[in-house]
């Protein structure tokens, strides 16, 4: 089968992912013989064709506020949305796929308060969605929730900087600016553009909050117990932070929804309607937990309370876990690439371009930024492109090249049709096997830019497994520096690396010309 009939990740970024469902089965209709005064009356299902996923990471912690960083997002929506357009062979006119929004919260709290929460996140992104079309409508929502949530100082602070308004500017201008801003060129959302083409004064079928209901990721008992014995709590929010998305659904085009009889409770109301909606065994698919293995959405698919959402996702590729890896691409002497072009070609799918993260030069006068992450001691990474991949093949190939002069920061990344002279190409491997720990330490130091199979030293830098030793040490800090894979090394390696957190080589000062 190809994409189109097996779905998958159409794309995705740090904050979020977008995808196409697999092909639904084909519609059989069941009928019997009717008399001259009976009709037989069959309605089409409601069929999801593709999704839209924003992630927790853009929003403010236990707010509504959506950073400016969506703007990636929001262009992903946008390509998503010309790969699913159809054009009527007769009248020639596109049609779209129509959406609804589908907020969802953690575990922790009550489900009124999440209910609460994961409603106006939804409302929050409609809003910016219908931004364009209808800004009186999308500000006015936008109202509502700051006072709600008891906006501060911080959102505002944010949404001034990103719009370079002055202070005191009103808080209608000041959101209908952000928005606008964040709002991709190619996009042009109406109300008419959702599934029930805005006809519910309080988006009824348009966007609702799922509370915490459908969680893709419940903890092991003894994960949880662990999380909630620390005083803490900063990774267990993390941890959980894959149950804080919104998801937009994008269905066939012309699929419509009568407001009324939408199953889904309004973002503002109660858990009543979704409670409705249960599975009879809903209170436990919700809730149990294993002795020392988490249960997750995308193993046996028995984790959603609601029926009614899950027979909509139980194959989204939004709502399937994803493995989430970084690589630091860098030239033969092991110094980090800022902006460098590259292409990722994972197996049995078409190549995607990228351009790896890369620090913005100081202004003139003042002191020159850091190379981030330059130690393991560092808040930020460069010249690193992340991956996310829903079903990890062993490697993925990567072709790069040193950026030229006038590729910097915010360049297009290089398109796979174009013609590109890349520089270097490695087989970079997702899928390590633990069956021999030194060979699955030298894989992973290979990923971190550290070759050592074979073990050859790197002009200027020594050893690599010395190398990597220094860097770490200010990270991990019983690693002792002498160039053997022995456990504290093994183990560094594995919690570095797995974690998708890099760091660059320590005193890694290439001159990128910018």
């Amino acid at each position: 089968m190809g994409d189109n009939e097996t779905g998958g990740l159409h794309n995705a970024s740090d904050g979020g992912v977008a995808g196409k469902h697999p092909e639904a089965d084909p519609f059989e209709l069941l009928v019997a013989p009717s008399t001259s005064s009976e009709l037989n009356t069959a309605a089409l299902r409601l069929i999801p064709i593709a999704c839209w996923r924003v992630d927790d990471i853009r929003f403010a912690f236990d707010s509504s506020f959506v950073t400016s960083d969506v703007a990636t997002e929001l262009n992903m929506l946008a390509s998503l949305r010309e790969a699913n357009k159809q054009t009527d062979a007769t009248s020639q006119k596109t049609n779209y796929p129509p959406l609804s929004v589908f907020g969802h919260a953690d575990p922790i709290g009550t489900d009124d308060y999440n209910k609460g929460l994961s409603g106006r996140r939804a409302t929050v992104v409609y809003a910016l969605l219908i931004s364009k079309s209808d800004s009186a409508t999308a500000v006015q929502l936008w109202q509502e929730v700051a006072q709600q949530e008891n906006w501060g100082a911080k959102p505002r602070q944010a949404m001034q900087d990103f719009t370079s308004l002055p202070a005191g500017t009103s808080d209608s201008e000041l959101f209908k600016a952000y928005m606008q801003k964040l709002y991709p060129a190619d996009l042009n959302l109406t109300k008419k553009d959702f599934l029930a083409q805005g006809a519910d004064g309080n988006g009824k079928g348009d966007y609702q909050g799922c509370s915490e209901f459908n969680p893709v990721l419940i903890f092991s008992t003894q994960k949880n117990n662990a999380f909630e014995s620390q005083k803490d709590k900063t990774a267990r929010n993390d941890a959980n932070s894959p149950n804080r998305r919104v998801i937009v659904l994008l269905f066939r085009p012309g699929s419509q929804v009568i407001a009324s009889k939408w199953p889904c409770p309004r973002a503002n109301e109660g858990t009543a309607g979704c409670i409705k909606r249960f599975w009879s065994d809903g209170q436990q698919r919700r809730s149990k937990r294993l002795a020392d293995q988490d249960r997750k959405f995308d193993d046996q698919k028995d984790t959603f309370a609601c029926r009614f959402y899950q027979r909509l996702t139980t194959n989204s590729p939004c709502e399937a876990a994803l493995t989430l890896v970084k690589i630091r691409l860098f030239d033969p002497q092991g110094r980090p690439l800022p902006f460098a072009p590259c292409l990722i070609t994972e197996p049995g799918k078409q190549p995607r371009g990228d351009r790896a993260t890369g620090v913005p030069p100081s202004p003139p006068g003042t002191t020159p930024a850091a190379a981030a992450g330059s130690s393991a001691g560092g808040d930020k990474e460069d010249a690193v492109i992340m991956l996310r991949i829903q079903k990890p093949p062993a490697t993925v190939n990567v072709k790069w090249s040193r950026p030229k002069a006038v590729e910097a920061q915010g360049a297009a990344p290089p398109k796979p049709e174009d013609p590109y002279d890349f520089e270097y190409e490695m087989d970079v491997a997702i899928d390590v096997p633990e069956t021999d720990a030194t060979q699955a330490t030298r894989t992973r130091l290979k990923n971190l830019g550290y070759e050592v199979n074979p073990p050859i030293a790197i002009p200027g830098l020594g050893d690599p497994v010395q190398a990597f030793q220094r860097d770490y040490k200010p990270k991990f800090g019983d690693i002792v520096v002498d160039g053997t894979l022995n456990d504290p090394t093994i183990n560094a390696a594995k919690t570095a690396h797995d974690a998708a957190d890099p760091v660059l080589r320590a005193g890694s000062d290439i001159a990128v010309k910018r």
